[in-house]
């Protein structure tokens, strides 16, 4: 008896429905071939009604039911093998695997439920950092180069469009971009020419004042506020006494400069032409006093 007829009668014996549910394009096909994993696996419907099945290369199978699949890879199957028993159905819910990536607690491969959104990927990897850019989400599709988008995951959260939120797919990427870090710092205050500069190289407080010009004559640089932000840490706002480091010949203890920060360089609520104003106008009006108290003796 040839392996093809002892298939026709194994499938009357048991007595397999003719009919099953219509298979289209996109669902999830899970085929089992008890005794031959090999021939076993999961496919997924493409749009031109195809799977990734070696023995199903280029057939379309959308539009037929599950069980004239079945009927159909038990005959195909019974060339290779004896006696094929073949389970054909549709995955409801089928699990797919996302590599989600960049700014997320626990970055690597996450499992997912087929139709998991960018924020269910996300709190699959642990959830997002506090330098997480969620405004720019990146999505790299596998398999299909040049289709990487990047979503505004923040403006989703705010307007609720579902129909804007992207398809993951089976062995997709998301890659949560940090924020963009200012490549300059700013200096304001009691400087010569206060504004943004370049950071080219690794420089303290001290040096990124000289770059704004250095410090006004009624500059106090025993009060620079710096603002920072350095990499991997929490922000820094603290006030320094710049003086003091130069007063001691300390000028490689002077905190460094990040990208992003801020120096403020406060003002003297007095200087020494100011004091000598002052007591001048104070004598003056002494002497002004006294000589119009003389002219009325």
């Amino acid at each position: 008896m040839s392996k093809i007829f002892r298939a026709i009668v194994f499938l009357a014996i048991i007595n397999l429905p003719l009919y099953g549910a219509i298979i289209r394009a996109g669902h999830v096909i899970n085929i089992q071939v008890m005794s031959n994993p090999e021939f076993s696996g999961q496919y997924t419907v493409n749009e031109n009604g195809t799977i990734e099945y070696p023995l199903l290369a280029d057939q379309i199978i959308t539009n037929i039911t599950t069980s004239e699949l079945m009927n159909e890879l038990t005959l195909r199957l019974a060339r290779h093998i004896d006696n094929p028993l073949v389970l054909v159905s549709i995955v409801e819910k089928p699990e797919i695997t996302l590599t989600v990536l960049g700014q997320v607690l626990n970055p690597g491969p996450v499992k997912a439920i087929q139709g998991a959104t960018i924020q269910e990927a996300i709190k699959l990897a642990g959830g997002a950092l506090e330098k997480a850019d969620l405004s720019r989400v990146k999505i790299v599709h596998k398999g299909k180069p040049g289709t990487e988008e990047v979503y505004d995951l923040l403006k989703f959260m705010e307007e609720g469009e579902l129909e804007t939120m992207p398809k993951l797919e089976n062995e997709d990427m998301v890659v949560v971009l940090a924020q963009e870090r200012s490549k300059k710092v700013k200096v304001i205050g009691s400087v010569q020419k206060p504004g943004l500069f370049d950071l080219e190289e690794k420089m303290n407080v001290f040096e990124v004042i000289y770059l704004a010009g250095g410090p006004v004559e009624k500059a106090d640089l025993t009060k620079v506020r710096r603002i920072s932000h350095p990499e991997n840490s929490k922000s820094i706002e603290e006030v320094l006494d710049i003086q003091s480091y130069i007063d001691k010949g300390q000028m490689e203890q002077i905190p460094a400069v990040y990208e992003g920060d801020i120096i403020i360089v406060y003002s003297k609520w007095y200087d020494w032409k100011t004091i000598l104003s002052i007591l001048n106008n104070t004598l003056l009006f002494v002497v002004t006093i006294q000589t119009f108290a003389n002219l009325f003796k």
